[in-house]
């Protein structure tokens, strides 16, 4: 209702109460109203003007009501206007008259808390037991709520409804108790409130009294006895209410008066969850007095026990496992208390659990028991809990349902768990990873898993009797599966239309056959359906193949991936089985085979000592052939073998003909005959089948056309693919042996395994990939002596004969058992060549491998060492790609670029180079193949160790041990005793040459003995590549084709001959440099100091020379004024080298003691000369009359291997052919660690020699204690 401005201005100075009634207008003010419609007199009596409510009462409707639909009675009792309220009353307002949520004066004086004014409206009879018309309130209910004792009494007086309620059915009594107010419910209570009287959510007094924490109101209302064990909607008792919210005195009173302890509420909540839930021990305590049910399960069927154990109480947990509950009840995930305590990893859980008897065993809904949870954990407390009774480690391999069992888990793990608590029960894997099992397998694996390695290969893995050789041949054959690739591998589905018209093909002859069968019934409307019905098949056919290769190709969905790679693996089989069966392969070049798979086939071996050689070697070409069919699968291998065998010539391969007819044109016609048959035969059936008709007989024409072109390779596929197999030849031979005798047999089979190796070849080809067969032997020298010889002349005939042929040949023997046993059986046949057993076996092993005994302990303790000092590895490393991965830098200097043109060869490059040289012309091809595998091993062997080495000199080493063992081991063994790495072998040699007994069945060993001193001696001429005994320490350990056991031999030969190794230092003259002696010695404290100086005096800088002064003993306040005066008068290298003494002395002025200090280091500096190359192999000062190795530096390291290029000899092949490796290795290389060698004990079954490094590189373990401490 819109007002002017003088209205306005009037209400507001009635507002404010600045306007009197003298000054209201004359015009009759009775019709002015506000913006909220109020007249004059409701807004005096909201205001508390009584002056004007008394004056102008009489002008107005005491009924009127503003836009809320409120009376001035009603402004007046809300505000606590005593006198206006009584002025209102006398004058006849309505006392009951409400507001528009039907509250009277009465309510809101009560919720406003005017007592006066209630007081007054009750004098004038205003009804006590109204009701609102939104919550059904009653004036008592108002004041109970609210806690006003005055009201309640005066409206009690007053007759009040006490039971009234509101529209939730709470009464004053529950609304008092829901807020505590103890005086006002006993006022309702001594009024006759109803007791159990049911509220909102269908809680009493009691509850709302319990859910406060009200004790005093429970106590009082308890008093009067109630119902105890009602509940509300939700089914909560009092007692339940008080258990839950840990209102111990409460539930104590209710317990004491006979509450039920067992009673459910609506979600299946017993009340002693309730008491656990709220983690009060004394409420669980006291209902496990009264009985309550300790396996009460709630609705997810967990037991108190279980919410204990959730909510980590201890102490709850005690007092219920003191009444015995059932330790095996399953909560809806399967697990028991046990595995929720395991699951939340609280170890005194478990321990007070497995004590009380839980079961171990008991698994969840996946199978998992406590062990699996534990182990997975990586809990090592947990699990030596559970483990407490012994009984309970089977559980230990118990699977889950994912297959997994808690052993499996804890061994996948890095730190297994299980040791710690049984010990070691891997003992038998560290063992052979301290044997260098590993490092052994894995070297023979990548070489022969080389695509251009020379085949055949014949390996002799040479160990002594019962050292376990044969775990390394499953560790080896482990090695190459994983470095191996399946032809298969890389197959993956494309489009392919050649694919779409063969199966259109094939749909369209299985909808030729169905149209010839219903066109029996000669109805034209079967034949348009069976059509129809061929189409749409292929159409099916043809979208199902775009959506597996979409989802293959292009969206990498995962079973589109996995369906279209089993399809391409399909597709590739029978690839291969039509062009076995259309086409003679060809010879895959060389170059061809750097990109193939490698893959290899085992034969099943057997032990030889327990099945004779002749079962032996059929079970090994037999299983040969099974494993030909498994990795190319059965069809090709079987139809290969029932084809003749035949290579085309040039590079492509050449089509198979029958009887001159291309086997393609076969196929061809054989298609259309079928095809025209049951064309024929449809219109024949369909014209109503008459004999006469000249279809009929067009048929059977085809038909018979067909069935000849059939039968010849039907008969090929039942003969060969199922009845002559070569499997059941070589068994029927082997089963005929006696008949056949060992030479008829060796000729089948013979004829098998040429069979086998062109199937291989031929498979090779039509898969693009190699195959290759190994063949390993074991046991060989256990069996008798004319058997073993006639084994390995059979497995030489057999497998290594003809070249190019896919087999490697791994024979684990005893060397000198079968070497014996070849001298005994073959005495006559050797007897006047000079030939030995030796040499027999030489000619069979064309790859010799030693395992070596070596320093396993010292390796150990300089592994543990390295890992200790990572700090001091990373501080030599800066550069952050260096230290995580190669050593080789990759920035090169143009100089470095320029002058480094030799060429990198490999090992066939060698034997081309060693056919070429002079000496090596004569030889054997056998023996420069030997040499050069034991080279590849050797080297390789060294690089997996990280030991450091010159291809050149590794070259010359293995030569002279291949060609002169016995000689060779007799430096070795002298070797070692020396401990100046530095002194050249051909010096020892001349030295030693006479205590080697000329005539000793060892020395026989040695072929052409009258070379070995000349080579011996290039091998050791003066330059970076110089043989010493530094050498030997290193390439001992690895070196593959060295026979431990001739050294034993050849050092209990020489026991009684050796002689004092100091008398050959002391009388060669010193290549390195300057022998130390005298007072020089002892210039420095640490020895050390000497190793530090790597260049000579004259080119040593003004800072170098002082920081050698500053080392002398000579205290600090002089050190620093000496050191002054050189750095004024520019006492350089140069200078100290050219000028007098005297004249040094003169400038300084120093005293006697430290002139004569510093003279003497002068002097020792001018006759300093830097180590060579060799001499950089750091060793430990032994004396002051041994030479002192100082490392090189690297600018020296590069003008010496370029000098290597102009060293001349007879054989410079190796030179040649190991210089560019060398230079290749050392350009920009990080300033590397000279690497000394260890002296080991061929007693000590060693045979590893490193392990892989916490940096992820086989870290070289053979640096002595005392090298790691100078780093």
């Amino acid at each position: 209702m819109a007002a002017d401005p003088k209205t306005d201005e009037l209400f507001a100075l009635l507002e404010n109460g600045q306007l009197r009634s003298a000054n209201f207008p004359k015009q009759d003010f009775m019709t002015l109203r506000n913006a909220d419609n109020e007249n004059v007199l409701i807004v005096a009596a909201r205001t508390g003007q009584t002056d004007i409510v008394r004056e102008f009462i009489s002008d107005f409707d005491l009924e009127d009501t503003d836009a809320d639909g409120w009376t001035a009675l009603l402004d007046a009792a809300y505000m606590g206007h005593e006198e206006i309220v009584k002025i209102l009353l006398e004058a006849g307002a309505a006392v009951d008259y409400p507001d528009m949520l039907g509250w009277s004066p009465l309510m809101w004086a009560v919720y406003r808390n005017h007592y006066a004014c209630a007081q007054l409206l009750i004098q004038f009879k205003a009804h006590v037991n109204i009701i609102d018309e939104e919550d059904s309130l009653t004036p008592l209910i108002v004041a109970a709520g609210r806690g006003y004792i005055a009201f309640v009494e005066l409206l009690i007086g007053a007759g009040a409804e006490v039971n009234a309620c509101d529209k939730f059915g709470s009464t004053a009594l529950i609304w008092a108790a829901r807020r505590g107010y103890k005086p006002i419910i006993e006022l309702l209570l001594d009024a006759g409130a109803e007791l159990d009287a049911v509220g909102m959510y269908g809680s009493t007094a009691l509850m709302m009294a319990t859910r406060g924490n009200f004790i005093g109101v429970v106590k009082l209302i308890l008093s009067r006895e109630p119902n105890i064990n009602t509940v509300d909607q939700n089914g909560l008792s009092p007692l339940a209410i008080a258990a839950r919210e840990g209102y111990v005195e409460i539930a104590s009173m209710l317990i004491q008066l006979g509450a039920y302890v067992n009673a459910v509420d609506r979600f299946g909540n017993s009340i002693l969850a309730g008491a656990v839930r709220s983690g009060n021990v004394e409420i669980v305590k006291m209902l496990l007095e009264k009985h309550a049910d300790v396996n009460a399960r709630d609705s997810e069927n967990r037991t108190a026990l279980h919410l204990a154990i959730d909510k980590s109480f201890m102490d709850i947990a005690v007092a219920l496992l003191e009444r015995k509950p059932n330790l095996e009840i399953r909560n809806k995930d399967g697990d028991t208390p046990l595995l929720r305590a395991v699951k939340n990893r609280h170890v005194g859980f478990c321990q007070l659990l497995v004590n009380s008897g839980a079961k171990v065993s008991a698994t969840d809904n996946a199978g998992d028991n406590v062990l699996h949870i534990a182990l997975r954990a990586k809990s090592r407390k947990i699990t030596q809990c559970l483990l407490l009774n012994p009984s309970d480690s089977r559980l230990l391999y118990r699977p889950n349902k994912l297959g997994h069992t808690p052993y499996s888990i804890d061994q996948e793990n890095p730190q297994p768990i299980i040791p710690l608590i049984y010990g070691p029960l891997d003992a038998e894997v560290q063992v052979d990873a301290m044997l260098g099992y590993d490092i052994y397998s894995n070297v023979l694996a990548d070489i022969v898993c080389e695509p251009n390695l020379t085949l055949p290969l014949t390996i002799g893995l040479y160990a002594k009797w019962g050292s376990g050789k044969s775990v390394l041949l499953d560790k080896m054959k482990n090695s190459m599966r994983s470095f191996s690739r399946s032809w298969l591998d890389s197959v993956q589905l494309s489009w392919s239309w050649s694919l779409i018209f063969s199966v259109a093909f094939l749909i369209a002859m299985f909808t030729l056959i169905s149209i010839t069968a219903v066109t029996f019934l000669q109805n034209f409307y079967y034949v348009i359906v069976v059509g129809t019905c061929g189409l749409i098949l292929f159409i099916l056919w043809l979208l199902l193949y775009g959506l597996i290769y979409y989802g293959n190709s292009v969206k990498g969905w995962n079973k589109s991936v996995n369906v279209a790679r089993s399809i391409a693996k399909f597709l590739a089989h029978m690839r291969l089985l039509s062009n076995v069966a259309l086409q003679h392969s060809v010879s895959v070049r060389d170059k061809d085979l750097l990109s193939c798979p490698v893959s290899f086939l085992f034969a099943d071996y057997h032990r030889l000592s327990s099945v004779g050689g002749e079962q032996a070697l059929a079970k090994i070409v037999a299983t040969l052939f099974e494993a030909a069919e498994n990795h190319f699968g059965s069809l090709p291998v079987r139809l290969f073998c029932a084809l003749k065998v035949s290579f085309a010539r040039g590079n492509k391969p050449k089509t198979r003909r029958t009887c001159g007819v291309p086997v393609t044109v076969m196929v061809l016609l054989l298609l259309f005959s079928i095809s025209t048959a049951l064309i024929l035969l449809s219109l024949w059936l369909y014209d109503g089948m008459d004999l006469q008709s000249s279809y009929l007989f067009g048929s059977v024409l085809f038909f018979i056309a067909a069935a000849v072109l059939t039968l010849y390779p039907l008969y090929l596929l039942f003969v060969y693919g199922f009845v002559n197999m070569p499997k059941r030849r070589i068994n029927i031979a082997a089963q005929k042996i006696n008949k056949l005798r060992f030479e008829g047999f060796m000729q089948k089979l013979q004829h098998e395994v040429n069979l086998l190796a062109n199937m291989i070849r031929s498979l090779d080809f039509f898969t693009n990939s190699q195959t290759r067969l190994i063949v390993v032997v074991d046991g060989l020298d256990n069996c008798e002596q004319e058997r073993m010889v006639q084994t390995l002349d059979a497995l030489e005939l057999l497998f290594c004969t003809h070249a190019d042929r896919p087999f490697v040949v791994t024979i684990a023997v005893d060397p000198h058992i079968i070497i014996s046993a070849v001298n005994h059986s073959m005495h006559s046949a050797l007897a006047g060549t000079g030939l030995t057993g030796h040499d027999y076996l030489k000619n069979i092993i064309n790859m010799p491998f030693y395992l070596h005994n070596s320093a396993i302990r010292q390796l150990q303790t300089n592994l543990h060492n390295k890992r200790e000092s990572l700090a001091d590895w990373k501080e030599r490393f800066k550069r952050q790609e260096t230290f995580h991965g190669s050593y080789v830098s990759l920035r090169e200097g143009f100089e470095g670029k320029s002058s480094r043109k030799v060429t990198v060869v490999g090992t066939r490059g060698l034997s081309r180079s060693l056919i070429a040289d002079d000496y090596f012309s004569n030889m054997n091809p056998r023996s420069m193949k030997r040499i050069v595998n034991a080279l590849t091993l050797t080297g390789r062997l060294m690089r997996a160790f990280e030991i450091e080495f010159s291809w050149v000199s590794l070259g010359y080493w293995v030569s002279l041990i291949e060609q002169w063992p016995s000689r060779m081991c007799w430096l070795i063994d002298r070797a070692l005793d020396i401990p100046q790495d530095s002194y050249p072998l051909a010096q020892l040699y001349n030295h030693l040459k006479q205590q080697i007994p000329t005539k000793d069945p060892l020395i026989d060993l040695d072929r052409n003995p009258d070379n070995f001193e000349s080579f011996l001696e290039q091998a050791s001429m003066t330059g970076p590549e110089q043989l010493t005994v530094g050498h030997v320490r290193r390439f001992v350990p690895c070196t593959s084709n060295l026979d431990p056991y001739l050294r034993k031999l050849i050092r209990e030969c020489r026991i009684g001959t050796a002689q004092p190794v100091k008398s050959f230092v002391n009388r060669s003259s010193n290549p390195s440099g300057l022998i130390l002696s005298g007072p020089a010695w002892h210039l420095f404290k640490d020895k050390n100091t000497w190793r530090g100086i790597e260049v000579p005096l004259v080119e040593m800088k003004l800072s170098d020379i002082i920081d050698l002064v500053k080392k002398l003993d000579i205290p600090s306040e002089r050190i620093s004024v000496i050191a002054e005066k050189m750095n004024t008068s520019n006492l350089t290298g140069l200078v100290l080298s050219a000028c007098d003494l005297s004249e040094v002395q003169e400038t300084l002025k120093l005293n006697l003691g430290d002139w004569t200090l510093l003279k003497l280091l002068i002097e020792t500096l001018r006759t300093w000369k830097p180590m060579t190359l060799m001499d950089s192999v750091e060793t430990p000062l032994i004396s002051p009359a041994l030479a002192i190795s100082t490392p090189s530096s690297m600018q020296e390291l590069k003008d010496r291997l370029d000098i290597q290029a102009e060293m001349e000899g007879d054989h410079k092949w190796i030179l040649e052919s190991f210089s560019g490796m060398d230079v290749a290795e050392v350009d920009d290389v990080l300033p590397a660690s000279s690497v000394p060698s260890v002296h080991f004990d061929d007693g000590v079954a060693s045979e590893r020699d490193s392990t892989e490094s916490v940096c992820g590189s086989y870290e070289n373990l053979l640096d002595s204690e005392s090298i790691l401490q100078t780093r």
